[in-house]
Order: structure tokens, then sequence, then C-alpha cells
């Protein structure tokens, strides 16, 4: 696509970025199944209305993401949902913005294995500064709640810098780069939870008890706090998703 035209892309990326988030999101939702072949080269550079030599890079790309496999002369083919890499920012990213149910599900089931943990070596090492970015966030949490006018991606926001701050006040690097990861995926899977009925009132306390544990330095309640706070969002999110079948 010319830096003037407009076409099936958009304009918010690079025409790099809009390419791979173009086919990778086709990919990922099954629209391009496994197996399946991608549109040759031309083809999909007349399509896109971008050089061939984009489509090129593009397609390297999602290769390195595991998602496609170019052959030379024979064209290039989607691989099987077990070769992708699922921890790579913009596959998670792509799940997150298709709402796919399986994938938040996975989700919540590594943040159940996961931040009760984090809490726990919270509630040991967080710093003054990381319990002022918790408690700044339930406030601002509690008080995008009791607005009448309430902003759903301010609450949003609010609950997904609660909870990166939470890993990273757990002081393990690798923890941490779990959470910088998941960002992308936690931002979807918070905005699910949020709006999944009488989400926001079961889970805003249960923040509150996590920062009360996190505060007064109780880590085997920090974890249980977190623990209930993901499995009441677990529930809260089977039961918004089984009432849409």
């Amino acid at each position: 696509m010319s830096r003037s035209q407009s076409g099936p892309l958009g304009r918010h990326r690079t025409l790099h970025g809009q390419v791979v988030e173009w086919l990778g999101r086709r990919i990922v939702s099954g629209e391009l199944a496994h197996g399946s072949q991608l549109p040759n080269e031309a083809d999909l550079a007349a399509q896109l209305n971008v050089s061939r030599g984009g489509v090129r890079e593009a397609v390297k790309a999602l290769a390195a993401k595991g998602l496609v496999e170019p052959r030379p002369r024979l064209g290039t083919r989607v691989l099987p949902r077990e070769q992708w890499n699922l921890m790579d920012r913009e596959v998670i990213s792509w799940h997150g913005q298709l709402s796919d149910a399986a994938f938040l599900r996975d989700l919540l089931e590594l943040r159940l294995m996961v931040e009760p943990g984090a809490a726990q070596l919270a509630a040991e090492r967080a710093t003054d500064e990381q319990l002022a970015v918790l408690e700044s966030a339930c406030a601002r949490m509690a008080e995008e709640a009791g607005r009448v006018d309430a902003d759903s991606a301010a609450f949003v926001e609010a609950d997904l810098a609660f909870h990166l701050t939470l890993l990273r006040a757990s002081g393990n690097q690798l923890v941490e780069q779990l959470g910088r990861l998941l960002e992308a995926s936690l931002h979807h899977g918070l905005a699910a939870s949020s709006h999944a009925p009488g989400g926001v009132a079961a889970t805003l306390p249960l923040h509150q008890a996590v920062l009360v544990a996190v505060r007064a330095r109780r880590p085997a309640a920090a974890a249980r706090a977190m623990r209930k706070l993901i499995e009441t969002t677990t529930d809260a999110v089977r039961r918004m998703t089984t009432e849409g079948d």
C-alpha cells in the first residue's frame, strides 16, 4: 500500500507491521487453516497494495514466530498450532484481539499458577514505591467502578497496572519479564473479566485484600487473596462465555 493510499490495511503501524498483523490474525483465527497455502507473493502484494519485498519480509517474520513455513518453489504453508510460538507478544495479542475463549482460559490457568506466588514474594520484597503504585491503582479502580459514567478502559488500565506492578514487586526478574510478555493478553483478559456480569463488583474488594496483605507483609495471606481473585475472575469469565454460547 502506498503511503498516500488506503486499502485493506490500517495506518496505525508501519507497512511491514500491518502486513504481519493482517496475515497473523487470519492464521490465528483459523481463516488461514493449518496446512493451507498463503496466496503467492505477487497476489498478496497486489491484494494488500504493498511491494513484493514487503510481503516477503512479513512472511519471514511470521516464519520466525512458527506460524508459517516458506518452501522454495512450493509456496508458504501454515504450520500446525503446536509449532507456533504462543509466547510471542504479537501472537498473544492476536489471540486477545480475537477474544479466543480457549486461549483466555489458558491465560487464566497460567495466571493462577504464577500470580499467587508473585503476590507471596511481593509481600516480602515490595518497595515503598511499588506499594504506592498498587495503592494508586486500587484507588483508580474504585473510582472508576463508582462512577455513573464509568470508563471501562480506564478501569482496565488501572487493573493492568496493579497486576504488572505486583509481578515486578516479586523481585524475580523472570516473573517480571513474564508480565511484560503477557501484557497484551492480560489487557484483553482483564477487559473481558471487567465486562462479565458482576465481575467488577466481585473482584474490586479482592484486589484490596491483596493490597492489604502485601502492605502488611503477610506472604501467605497475599497468596490466598490473589488465588481467590483469579478464581473469582475465572468464574465470571466462564459465566460470560457460557451465556454467550
